[in-house]
């Protein structure tokens, strides 16, 4: 047996990453008009934009996932060593932590760990995947633990907005008057820890994009291999040309691309590009 690495549906992880990588994946919950909906099986990321072009309600996002995470656990029982739950930081703020905390308690013979990503989308994934292969390798429950924590202190993300005046109408990263003072042609580049921080403003999408780039290049090393992730709203081509200049300059031992659930879109709009980095 081994140790399962165990992620919240916030980390925007695609099916094929996780069977790759044997990662499991909770699923966090969208409400909408008084509804709840399964991250990205009851509520796909094309019907939740259109939905939000005539909808007169706006949805919001559920962490609160305790029953979720027990069912999760409860069915690693007897099947693995233990379980490291690599968690949305409490700090976005969210219940995800707080919810896989109180299943920890509630799961008995199966030792569990609950670590605090610090971060979330990409970011949380790449820790994900990079503790999964320690996994792989036969290492520990601890030894496991280390690895995430390892990861979570080099990790990078910084994200650019497809619109920040559609963020704004979802009240996540700024106020409707602040979107409409600068107009949505202010493309925002935002830094992702335990919470979304401007960065960085570009005149143009484009530019904001090719800025992406610049910023990984500029933090990324070339003496020892890179793990990359990106993710996009409804924006795959310019995701993968981003992943494809990095790739040709840099040794990249994981790289890949996956598409924003819901709950992601509840906070950015179309057209947003995130990208994640390590090095070893």
């Amino acid at each position: 047996m081994s140790v399962a690495v165990v992620v919240d549906s916030s980390a925007g992880i695609s099916k094929e990453v996780a069977e790759k990588y044997g990662v499991r994946v909770v699923p966090l919950h969208v409400m909408w008009d008084k509804k709840s909906y399964i991250d990205g099986v009851e509520l796909t990321l094309e019907d939740f934009y259109a939905r939000m072009e005539t909808s007169n309600t706006l949805p919001t996002t559920d962490s609160s996932v305790q029953g979720e995470f027990l069912d999760m656990f409860e069915e690693l029982k007897g099947k693995v060593d233990g379980i490291v739950a690599i968690v949305l930081s409490p700090e976005v703020p969210a219940a995800a932590y707080r919810s896989a905390l109180a299943a920890r308690e509630m799961v008995e013979g199966l030792p569990v760990e609950v670590i605090d990503s610090r971060t979330c989308l990409t970011g949380l994934a790449l820790i994900a995947t990079g503790a999964a292969q320690a996994s792989m390798t036969g290492a520990k429950i601890g030894e496991v633990v280390d690895v995430a924590n390892n990861i979570i202190s080099k990790v990078t993300t910084f994200s650019s907005l497809g619109s920040f005046s559609y963020s704004a109408r979802l009240g996540r990263l700024g106020s409707s008057k602040e979107a409409e003072k600068e107009g949505d042609e202010e493309k925002r580049i935002f830094t992702i820890g335990a919470g979304f921080k401007p960065f960085e403003k570009r005149p143009t999408l484009a530019e904001a994009r090719k800025r992406l780039v610049e910023l990984v290049k500029e933090g990324a090393r070339k003496d020892t291999p890179l793990h990359l992730a990106v993710m996009h709203t409804s924006a795959r081509d310019a995701a993968e040309e981003l992943r494809d200049e990095i790739a040709a300059e840099y040794n990249c031992a994981e790289m890949w691309i996956s598409e924003a659930t819901p709950v992601i879109a509840c906070h950015f709009g179309p057209g947003t590009i995130t990208v994640s980095f390590y090095n070893e």
